[in-house]
């Protein structure tokens, strides 16, 4: 069947195209999407749920073979450690299995791509997008919307676990509490905003694929379909081929928009012979189009946190889900950095187990990162996963705003106000034994239960683990006096905020590490565009989520009103 548009990828981007394009009832449009599909009236419950640590590491809605690795001076080049990073394959993409975190970008993030050479994609052309896809549920006003396919909701400081509200306590005389994080330019202490209605997770499968959408006779999804490949005739993109339930079909279209998300939309494209000509040729793969920018560029927030063992004031009610409340957003005043580049968030239960009930966390992240990555091929067959350096931390800007990060994360918790809800606080990350023990299964349960009980009713046992694991409160007061301790750490330790973005870049004609022009089409090639997060030219000072849904939206219209 020919197609007006192919959209290869049904995530948080890729589904919002196939609602807004398929409004045309003369244009057929096809979605392609790898994994399930999660249809308005079967949800499954560990998506459904308020609490995201469920669908995080759920290995039916990831990509389990990927796995990246963090450049390290101190790692031996024959030897990298790589760990896991959860991306997800489940019509909705990231926001079916994402913290649902509805957080818009500041102004100048976006008036820095517009001052790339990108007219129309600064503050003023985004702001309308940003609007259009919410619904607010708690403010209006100029810079909010009540018609939007995603509710937007926050938990107030009134339904706060202690933990939260001890954290609050020390951080809002310097950053005040402020109630509308996206209505708010300024630094402060805010309820963060969800993607959430009824305490029900709202992705853009089910916000943007509801039924009466599905309905449409063009409109045609295809899920559990995995494409092979580009299909190409000289330098243009006519289709697809895809496999659905063994059987490998060809799917013609007018126009090809890859919606993949920042690691598989690159490898999309290198293996159809768009990116690095040097690299495509090692691989034996003939070049289409020699395009440098394919796989650059990758950027992600970097995190460190310390964990935390909660006293029961410091806990979540029973049955309550949602389990971070509360986002400091500040200034770091670093040297060529912008304002509200950092956010600092309180965690308050550190899985879905028993012992994951009784622990938290203080997250660090940096808001607004300058390290780069990259995505390459490690061969050119499709079910290879791609080589992913993320390269965190790598420039002086981050890894320093890191070490400051740390300071105030151990100043907070080491506060009277902390203290009381607290029995004990260690360094910690996400390592592979964290994230195995974060899957539901039975096993896990009787492990966590049995250290649930001994870490709350005996503390030697508890302090004897926790001290040989991470070390004890004299090693961080040691850091605290030493700078170059932290720094050593924080490298080792940095963790993804899995907010990839970046690869596949959107720039003016003079960059050549531009791989995009600014209505998402690929340079050198015809009929193919990318929209997802990996066209952002620099990463937000922000979750991803929510912007890529606006990117989305004002790539629709685009695509829409083109020519091509």
């Amino acid at each position: 069947m020919q197609f007006d548009y192919i959209i290869v990828g049904g995530g948080s981007a890729g589904a919002v195209l196939a609602s807004r394009l398929s409004e045309n009832g003369a244009k057929q449009v096809a979605l392609f999407e790898a994994g399930p599909d999660t249809p308005p009236d079967d949800v499954p419950e560990v998506i459904a749920d308020s609490y995201p640590g469920l669908s995080y590491f759920d290995p039916k809605y990831h990509w389990t073979e990927l796995r990246v690795f963090n450049r390290s001076p101190k790692q031996n080049a024959q030897v990298v450690k790589t760990a896991k990073l959860e991306q997800a394959k489940v019509m909705g993409g990231g926001s079916s299995i994402n913290g649902q975190f509805a957080v818009r970008g500041m102004p100048h993030d976006y008036d820095e791509w517009e001052g790339l050479g990108l007219p129309g994609w600064g503050w003023d052309g985004m702001l309308p997008y940003l609007k259009k896809l919410e619904r607010d549920l708690d403010f209006d006003g100029e810079l909010h919307n009540k018609s939007g396919r995603i509710p937007i909701r926050r938990v107030f400081p009134q339904d706060w676990a202690g933990f939260t509200r001890s954290v609050l306590s020390v951080t809002e005389s310097e950053y005040p509490y402020r109630p509308d994080y996206n209505g708010s330019f300024e630094d402060g202490s805010f309820p963060l905003p969800l993607s959430n209605e009824n305490d029900r997770r709202v992705s853009t499968a089910i916000g943007y694929l509801d039924a009466e959408v599905r309905a449409r006779k063009n409109l045609h999804i295809f899920a559990n379909a995995f494409v092979e490949r580009l299909v190409t005739e000289g330098t243009r993109i006519t289709g697809v081929e895809a496999t659905i339930a063994g059987r490998t079909t060809i799917y013609n279209a007018n126009e090809t928009i890859v919606s993949a998300g920042a690691l598989h939309s690159p490898a999309i494209l290198l293996r159809a012979g768009i990116g690095p000509a040097a690299q495509l040729k090692r691989l034996g793969i003939e070049v289409v189009a020699d395009r440098p920018g394919v796989g650059e560029n990758l950027t992600d927030h970097p995190h460190i946190a310390v964990g935390a063992h909660f006293k029961k004031s410091a806990r979540l009610k029973p049955g309550q889900r949602r389990h971070i409340f509360l986002g400091v957003r500040y200034s770091s005043n670093y040297a060529g950095c912008h304002p509200g580049d950092m956010l600092l968030m309180p965690v308050n239960r550190a899985g879905w187990h028993p012992l994951g009930k009784a622990m938290g966390a203080l997250n660090v992240c940096v808001n607004k990162s300058y390290s780069r990555g990259t995505v390459t091929l490690k061969s050119a067959i499709q079910t290879d996963e791609p080589i992913v350096d993320l390269n965190m931390a790598s420039d002086g800007r981050d890894l320093m705003r890191l070490v400051d990060g740390f300071k105030r994360i151990c100043r907070i918790m080491q506060s009277p106000d902390v203290q009381q809800h607290v029995n004990t606080w260690f360094l910690a990350g996400y390592s592979d034994e964290a994230r195995a023990l974060s899957v539901r299964k039975p096993s896990n349960w009787i492990k966590t239960a049995t250290a649930a009980y001994l870490f709350d009713y005996a503390p030697f046992f508890r302090e004897t683990l926790l001290k040989r694991k991470f070390g004890t409160t004299d090693r961080i007061q040691a850091m605290l006096g030493n700078e170059e301790l932290i720094a050593d750490w924080v490298k080792q330790s940095v963790w993804s905020g899995w907010h990839v973005s970046g690869t596949c870049k959107m720039g003016a004609d003079s960059d050549p590490l531009a791989v995009l022009d600014a209505e998402c089409r690929v340079r050198g090639v015809q009929g193919l565009r990318v929209v997802d997060a990996s066209i952002m030219p620099t990463i937000i000072a922000a979750n991803t989520n929510i912007t890529t849904i606006a990117i989305a939206e004002k790539a629709a219209d685009l695509i829409l009103n083109s020519r091509q």
